[in-house]
């Protein structure tokens, strides 16, 4: 949970933000995992609505929550977890009808290139001084790590090497710059920096963690609201979809239903 002081310090760094989007643009605050992904959509999607401009405010789940529930003026919020999201809807900041998922991800161990480990119980060798994690009170991330690692047996013993980012990307960052010898992050940011680290083994999602999925949903009280609609059901398109592959996320959407073959009639011709 974050103390006082901080709330008001996201809050303040919040508002110095040139944000509140006015009647031809929407501000997305997206989880940190989708900035390169999202960057991209947003163009995507003002190249077919040329009207309207998509603005994006990228941090952790967590502290975008904190923003929303503080009043910060934003249309859409796309989160790495549903706890966030859940935590909004019971607060009552979600239009709730506009909800849904729209990605998955997957968690992985990585290390530098030029690392010799090779599975997660090497974390434990005193080789490894440093494992970079996401801070788990307030990224995703981090939470399915703990996740992880305590289903493991490994969480307890592993405290002291511990180096907590603020959200995946700082995190993935010790690992590319070599403060940590070994990084837990999800696997489309290892796949953003796949010549500098590489992915020692994946984490098994419904045996090590629960499914990571991301949901979306258009704010109550939004500026814009049918612009921000529009953008929650453009993220299902498959222009987006396409997208959100290419940069490694696994499809939330339901499998499209084969075409009914012909039924044979019995009739000769």
């Amino acid at each position: 949970m974050y103390t006082q002081p901080l709330r008001r310090l996201l809050t303040i760094l919040f508002l110095l933000l040139p944000l509140g989007a006015s009647a031809d643009e929407i501000l997305v605050s997206a989880a940190t995992s989708l900035t390169n992904a999202f960057q991209e959509i947003g163009l995507a999607y003002t190249k077919l609505h040329p009207k309207t401009l998509v603005r994006f405010n990228f941090a952790a789940s967590g502290a975008l929550q904190q923003q929303i529930e503080q009043g910060a003026p934003v249309d859409v919020f796309a989160s790495a977890a549903p706890k966030e999201m859940d935590a909004l809807q019971k607060g009552g900041h979600l239009e709730a009808e506009t909800r849904t998922l729209f990605a998955g991800n997957r968690l992985v161990l990585i290390a530098p290139l030029k690392s010799n480990l090779k599975q997660w119980t090497e974390l434990l060798s005193p080789v490894i001084k440093h494992i970079a994690l996401s801070n788990p009170d307030s990224v995703p991330s981090g939470r399915y790590a703990k996740e992880t690692l305590t289903k493991r047996g490994l969480w307890a013993a592993l405290q002291s090497k511990m180096v907590f980012g603020e959200n995946v990307r700082q995190t993935l960052t010790y690992v590319v710059n070599g403060d940590a010898e070994a990084g837990v992050v999800f696997a489309t940011d290892a796949q953003s920096e796949k010549t500098r680290v590489r992915v020692v083994q994946q984490a098994l999602p419904n045996s090590d963690h629960a499914p990571i999925l991301y949901p979306v949903a258009v704010i109550k009280g939004a500026p814009n609201v049918p612009a921000a609609r529009d953008f929650v059901a453009f993220l299902k398109s498959p222009v987006a979809q396409n997208i959100l592959t290419r940069y490694g996320f696994a499809s939330a959407l339901p499998p499209k239903k084969p075409n009914s073959p012909l039924k044979n009639t019995g009739k000769a011709h």
